[in-house]
């Protein structure tokens, strides 16, 4: 707040007009000519930052560019001296071709900087900054990039409790950010239970923290907590060994930034800390990003590149669904847009600009490097989930007008976006109506009152959606169907579910788990069942429908796919959302297509399967999360972190938890709106996959593979 202060009292008594350059900014998005200039901020901590948002903008600039204008880039020197990060800041400011400011690490920096920003009409998209105030002031054109501290500090706590460590020493640095974010990760750790037995700050300045440490002899603790940053963090971590404690060290953001590991040597082995991106991450996005970035630079991306290439394409994108770069239609345009798929997760923004979807992963030092401890936020995910939906039914039930008593449908992620409010007044609107097929926002008029508001405006408990339950390592297959199916309903809200069931164990345990949920939670059950395999076709083809079937990549020999085609085509049309059983005999890119035609018609697609390796053209998908046993280092990863807990007792713990992906471009294209603070349930974004070889197609068949999904749909109309 000090610094906050200070900066405005220095714009006051500089004189500068900075409602006239936002003025001329203004003018200049309207007029349209010239190059849109993105201002990046350098990182102190090395190049890959910027380099990651010129690799953003090479690819923007050969697609065109954006609104058929050029993208440039203007560099601007970063650090931690205020009085450099406030000449940036006015130097930004009076350039009326910046449309937008990418950088500044650190939130000491950020939260003041944003005054100038805000005045100047910039958008102002800080890559690193977490700090809570930076969103406390109604500023119009800030927009996180990062969760913030309290987000970040809940989810290690949580992942504290779940590794069994019970008694926990917190140390952090005599600076506003670290302070702030240890004693939001001491108030989340008394919450879940947690003791803090062990408390104290120090100067990151110093140099010799053995005293400090020393005190640790007398406390029986089981794991630290450290707020800081790198470097200080390095040095204390190596005296903490040289002391002989063995704990492992869980650390703020700010240690998984930066040549900490470097810094740190062997010492470092066994430090967690949080981080936002994996070099690993399955999909076609990351593995696009990863290799043109390698050919580009010679190099591996860090965290800061793909934040920066992150951050520059979702201004592009924001551009693009403005249409102009007018500051006041950025603003709100990014506020109340689709959400937005990156290399680093979910963008999701509420009115506040506080973005949503996207959250930290968490790594281990073993060995000098940092791995990912894969499946560990998935407990955070569920709870936060549930929360959201508790505050939200909360809230429903404050709005409520006499005689109006009792509390509307749940709000599950196919809540509809609100209508984006007038410019000025930045005041949310009530949510729309659900767009989009029968998709419903929440659950159907039946459904078991989960979490609805009591007479006294609190939710009462969900006994169906039990998410204890699933920590039950005794669970069996089908009970931990039924509850992920539960959830898939509480997210989609449908009241027709339709149910392609081959003649097989799993499609016959599919279509008893529907029926019986469908009779608990009131919502109908349209069964169509395949034949098998190798029977004969049921009906003889026309030559109208076999040459459309043809041209869908269906054989006229193959009388299962025959009447995969019928069943799809007659769901589409009585069914709001349809259950994919995904061993289900036919060939996944004929499902991929089946499904994504389905869209066509309103009708989502989502499955419970063990993986998401082939695209099925789901829109939802529900798949275990846990660890990989079967690889020697997955395991070995864990080793040393966990107090009283096995790894594969873990696994047990998480394998039965339901790691949520969803494809965006579907839930936009359904017209499926979530409330930001929903999304942190989907850890996965689901991308499309290459499409398969198709049969050779007549010259007239020149469609692509959506289209010939179409085809078949329409071939299975006429049946």
């Amino acid at each position: 707040m000090l610094a906050l202060c200070c900066a405005a009292l220095l714009l006051a008594a500089c004189g500068r007009q900075y409602p006239s350059m936002g003025d001329a900014r203004a003018a200049y998005a309207r007029n349209g000519l010239g190059p849109i200039v993105v201002a990046a901020v350098e990182d102190p901590l090395g190049p890959g930052f910027v380099q990651g948002i010129e690799l953003a903008v090479r690819e923007i600039d050969a697609g065109g560019g954006l609104l058929g204008r050029p993208v440039q880039i203007r560099r601007f020197r970063g650090g931690p001296d205020p009085r450099q990060g406030r000449r940036t800041a006015i130097a930004v400011a009076e350039d009326p071709r910046i449309s937008v400011v990418l950088g500044h690490r650190r939130s000491e920096l950020a939260v003041p900087l944003s005054v100038i920003y805000e005045r100047a009409r910039v958008l102002f998209m800080p890559s690193f900054a977490t700090a809570e105030q930076l969103t406390r002031h109604g500023f119009d054109f800030v927009l996180r990039t990062l969760p913030d501290n309290a987000a970040m500090a809940a989810q290690t706590a949580s992942l504290v409790d779940l590794f069994g460590h019970a008694r926990i020493a917190v140390l952090h640095s005599r600076d506003d950010y670290a302070r702030e974010l240890a004693f939001l990760f001491e108030d989340e750790a008394r919450a879940r239970g947690l003791r803090i037995v062990f408390g104290a700050s120090f100067f990151a300045a110093e140099t010799n923290h053995r005293g400090l440490l020393g005190q640790l002899n007398a406390v029986d603790f089981d794991a630290v907590y450290l707020s800081t940053e790198h470097a200080a963090g390095a040095r204390l971590v190596r005296q903490l060994r040289e002391l002989g404690f063995a704990q492992p060290v869980f650390g703020s953001d700010r240690l998984a930034y930066g040549p900490f590991d470097a810094l740190v040597g062997a010492a470092g082995d066994r430090t967690i800390a949080p981080g936002i991106y994996d070099i690993d991450t399955p999909g076609p996005r990351n593995r696009a990003f990863v290799d043109a970035f390698r050919e580009t630079y010679g190099t591996d991306p860090d965290q800061a590149a793909a934040q920066g290439y992150d951050t520059a394409r979702l201004f592009a994108d924001i551009v693009r669904t403005a249409g102009s770069t007018e500051p006041r239609v950025l603003a709100t345009t990014a506020r109340y847009s689709p959400p937005r798929a990156g290399v680093t997760g979910i963008f999701a923004y509420d009115p506040q600009g506080n973005v949503y979807g996207k959250l930290f992963g968490f790594r281990v030092l073993r060995f000098g490097r940092w791995w990912p401890l894969p499946g560990v936020t998935a407990p955070y995910r569920l709870a936060n989930f549930r929360a959201a939906r508790q505050e939200m039914a909360r809230e429903q039930a404050q709005q409520a007008q006499p005689p109006a008593a009792a509390a509307g449908p749940q709000p599950g992620l196919s809540q509809a976006a609100p209508d984006s409010p007038d410019a000025d007044t930045g005041a949310a609107a009530a949510p729309a109506a659900p767009a989009g097929g029968g998709v419903t926002a929440g659950a159907g008029p039946g459904q078991a009152p989960a979490d609805t508001a009591g007479a006294a405006g609190e939710p009462s408990a969900d006994a169906e959606l039990d998410f204890e339950a699933l920590t039950d390592a005794r669970l069996s297959a089908a009970e931990r169907a039924r509850i992920w199916l539960t959830l898939a309903h509480e997210i989609l809200g449908f009241e027709r579910l339709g149910l392609v069931a081959p003649q097989t164990g799993a499609g016959s345990a599919a279509v008893g788990l529907a029926r019986t949920l469908g009779e608990a939670r009131d919502f109908q059950v349209d069964i169509c069942e395949l034949p098998a395999p190798d029977a004969p076709a049921a009906e003889p083809l026309n030559a109208v429908e076999l040459t459309r079937r043809e041209l869908a990549g269906v054989a006229a020999a193959a009388p299962l796919e025959q009447a995969a085609v019928r069943c799809w085509t007659r769901l589409a049309r009585s069914t709001d959302t349809l259950l994919v059983v995904p061993d289900s005999g036919l060939r996944p890119e004929l499902v991929r297509r089946l499904n994504r035609t389905l869209r066509r018609f309103g009708v989502p697609a989502f499955a419970l399967t063990q993986t998401l390796d082939t695209d099925l053209g789901l829109t939802l998908a529900l798949i275990p999360s846990g660890v990989d046993l079967d690889d020697p280092q997955v395991a070995l990863r864990f080793n040393g972190v966990l107090r009283g807990l096995r790894v594969n007792a873990l696994n047990r713990k998480l394998n039965n938890l339901p790691a949520v992906g969803a494809d965006l471009d579907a839930f936009a294209e359904l017209g499926i709106r979530p409330d930001p603070r929903l999304l942190t349930l989907v850890s996965r974004v689901i991308e499309p996959g290459v499409p398969a070889a198709q049969p050779p197609m007549s010259p007239a068949a020149d469609v692509d593979t959506d289209d010939a999904g179409a085809s078949a749909a329409e071939a299975g109309a006429n049946d």
